[in-house]
């Protein structure tokens, strides 16, 4: 009976059948837990097949190479069960209604990071709809540096730092705090972590219950990640980690097991002196100090709103740096604490916490599923042994059904395949960290603070330092394949070679992407723009021009507008209208224009002379209200739409990078015109034309001085200043800047217009 059940045809038909359900249950929307039952079913069979009849025992090479494989892929599995035991039952909480003002501790930890981030935060902890007597703000400085001082008195807020060598980096650092505080409930920031003007106001009701010790929010970021930016896909591939805190922090909220993320939290002060304060322990105090209130008996909540926003790290060398800490913390954890024995915890709020330590070992059974083609490519050692057909039907049943049941499960949180390119990119270094861990459990690790707001400089060297063992494998994969197509078409190779071949082409291709990973792109702005959609007005010479808000910084503004802007003005102004707060004007001036396929414009803004006044008015509307930041999640990304990001990251390498500082559009002109110049006139025709620039072509090379030159049009005269003068192929092609307009400057701007709309 069991041969029969694994048998091709019935095996066919279950696969068939479990797929025709998951795709019709999906186009309903409905019985997402039925959805990941029968993914679950489906893996599960698979693994049970695997073992039962593809390891190969033919010899002790094969056997130790097969059992390897298998035991990754027995990781995948338990992972996927974990997936499903915490994405079963999300919670969907609503703020809690206040119905007392208890006092807060803002506590907002610093180190090296720029002041600028700093002072967004303190900003947004300033700009809290609470009472203002009930909340006080305190920079927590361990970088002692005198200019966070001051910037914290000048906005009003206290500041602690320790008198001794710091030690237990932020949980040493928030414990010296609470010993210099006495609020009733303790809000932890990053310094990069600006906190809507909600905050407080939707996450202390929930504080009316006493067993409450954590109100959680999740971790919204406004720059985008690494994958999105050096990879060129943006906003086609969720943010990284969208699913911990969209789905995966939602469902452990079910078992009261939801933990500080360590920021964008509240604590219950009196719980956390009861354990001593922020664990030491580990280099993770967040997921520590969570288990030890849950150990106690204290609850937790998970608002799953965005209340704040944050930056990723914005190199791949920052983002290893992170997950590294990551990883040897939640080791340190297991290792010392251990969560399956730990007294005072339930059953689900051991799966939940030992599942989220259990991820960080995913390193080893990557590489291992990584490189078992070669054993096949290189060494003819077969990893499995299976025919194609039911090799085909057992895994590909229950790998397309992980993948369409990621959307329901994720709440669209994170792309299909792309867990894969996250995961290869981290493999080598988190394998390193997990043996280090695992060798010496007890020795004392460093804290290395995750660089934020830093200045990204392309270094290949750097880039290469980081990569070389992809590079490796990247090679040794390119040279498997030749190899084995070679022996494939003597037909020398062994059964199972045609499914080496497939396995390690994926394979290739995705070690590819996650390579790519760490080109870092260069940076235009010196300030991250915030997606936002505002109404407004450019004020150009009088005139207003209705504009759209597209993305906004404390520098600048992209806007789109009807028409472009036609005017020599050195700066203009905007009216920012948002749905909330008063109007603001903006003085600025144009760094760039472009036309969109739509025909309208896409304006740069470049803000200028900014008092202190508007720049916290500004930082509110950017950041302030927690409704703009929800609008990121509402797109969903399916199967197809993540196979098209994955080709669109494949030829990130060949996709040039083009940064267009034009400040107003060139249009084809064709008129005749004349050059005077103080010792000769030109006769010539124009090629194209802004606003500020004309390009002209003449029959000969001017000669002489060229100071005080006029450019004679039909009834308009221009006064220019030759900024680049080519002589080839007999004739000479000169770009002039437009100083002023001499003669006919309605006749100028009339004659733009119309050449506006007939391109």
């Amino acid at each position: 009976m069991v041969d029969l059940f694994f048998s091709v045809p019935v095996a066919a038909g279950l696969s068939g059948l479990a797929l025709l359900a998951i795709a019709v249950l999906l186009r309903r929307n409905t019985s997402r837990r039925v959805v990941l039952a029968l993914s679950l079913l489906l893996y599960g069979r698979y693994i049970l097949w695997r073992l039962l009849y593809t390891l190969p025992t033919d010899d002790l090479p094969s056997l130790l190479v097969g059992g390897a494989v298998f035991l990754a892929e027995l990781y995948g599995f338990f992972q996927f069960c974990f997936f499903t035991f915490q994405s079963w039952s999300p919670t969907d909480r609503r703020p809690a209604p206040i119905t007392r003002y208890p006092t807060v501790d803002i506590m907002v930890t610093v180190v090296d990071e720029p002041l600028t981030l700093l002072r967004h935060t303190l900003l947004g902890c300033l700009a809290q709809a609470y009472p203002a007597d009930k909340f006080r703000i305190h920079v927590l400085d361990d970088g002692h540096r005198a200019d966070a001082q001051r910037l914290a008195a000048a906005l009003g807020c206290g500041y602690l730092r320790r008198p001794d060598r710091p030690r237990h980096a932020k949980a040493g650092n928030l414990n010296h705090a609470l010993r210099h505080t006495s609020g009733e409930l303790v809000a932890v920031f990053d310094v990069d972590h600006v906190p809507a003007r909600t905050f407080l106001t939707e996450t202390v009701g929930f504080f009316d219950d006493p067993r409450v010790a954590i109100v959680q929010t999740p971790h919204h970021f406004y720059n985008p990640d690494i994958f999105q930016r050096n990879l060129r896909v943006g906003g086609q591939v969720m943010n990284e980690q969208a699913l911990f805190f969209r789905a995966l922090q939602a469902g452990r909220d079910a078992h009261n097991s939801a933990f500080f993320a360590g920021s964008g939290g509240l604590f219950r002060r009196k719980p956390l002196e009861e354990i001593g304060g922020f664990q030491t322990q580990t280099i993770t105090e967040d997921i520590h100090t969570s288990m030890e209130l849950h150990a106690k008996g204290y609850r937790s909540c998970y608002l799953n709103r965005v209340l704040s926003a944050g930056l990723m790290p914005e190199t791949f060398e920052g983002y290893l740096k992170q997950r590294k800490r990551w990883a040897m913390g939640c080791i340190q954890v297991l290792l010392r604490d251990n969560p399956l024995t730990k007294r005072g915890l339930t059953l689900a709020q051991r799966l939940d916490y030992f599942g989220s330590i259990f991820y960080f070992f995913f390193g080893v059974p990557r590489l291992i599923c990584l490189t078992a083609p070669l054993a096949s490519l290189l060494f003819g050692i077969p990893p499995l042994k299976a025919d194609p057909a039911p090799l085909t039907f057992h895994f590909l049943s229950f790998f397309l059904a992980s993948a369409w049941v990621m959307r329901p499960a994720s709440r669209g949180s994170r792309n299909p395949f792309w867990s894969d390119v996250y995961e290869i990119a981290m493999c080598f270094a988190l394998s390193f960290v997990a043996l280090k861990a695992l060798v010496a459990p007890r020795k004392e690790r460093p804290f290395e603070v995750t660089p934020k707001g830093q200045r990204i400089l392309k270094s290949t060297v750097s880039e290469l330092s980081l990569v070389w063992p992809h590079l490796i494998v990247l090679g040794l994969l390119a040279a498997g394949l030749v190899l084995g197509a070679r022996r494939l078409y003597l037909g020398a190779g062994d059964a199972g070679l045609p499914v080496s071949l497939l396995w390690g082409g994926v394979n290739l291709l995705l070690l590819g992407i996650a390579t790519f990973v760490a080109s870092e792109q260069p940076q235009g702005r010196r300030a991250f723009r915030l997606q936002r959609d505002f109404a407004g007005e450019l004020l150009v010479d009088g005139d207003g021009i209705p504009a759209r808000v597209l993305n906004l910084s404390e520098d600048g503004a992209a806007v789109v507008l009807p028409q472009p802007v036609l005017t020599a003005a050195s700066s203009i102004s905007l009216l920012l209208i948002s749905p909330r707060g008063a109007p603001m004007r903006l003085t600025g001036r144009v760094v760039r224009q472009r036309r969109l396929p739509d025909g309208t414009v896409q304006t740069g803004l470049q803000f200028v002379n900014l008092d202190e006044a508007t720049r916290r008015a500004l930082a509110d509307k950017m950041f302030g209200d927690a409704a703009d930041w929800e609008n990121d999640y509402r797109v969903q990304p399916g199967v197809a739409g993540s196979l098209r990001s994955l080709v669109r990251a494949l030829t990130a390498p060949w996709r040039s990078f083009a940064w267009e500082r034009r400040r107003t559009l060139r249009m084809p002109a064709g008129a005749r015109c004349r050059w005077r110049t103080p010792e000769q006139l030109l006769i010539g025709r124009l090629e194209d034309m802004s606003f500020t620039g004309v390009s002209a072509r003449f029959a000969s090379a001017p000669n002489g001085a060229l100071a005080g030159s006029l450019l004679e049009l039909h009834q308009m005269t221009l006064k220019v200043s030759p900024v680049a003068i080519v002589r080839r192929w007999g004739h000479t092609r000169v770009r002039f800047r437009v100083e002023s307009i001499e003669q006919g400057a309605d006749r100028w701007r009339v004659w733009h217009e119309a050449r506006w709309r007939s391109t």
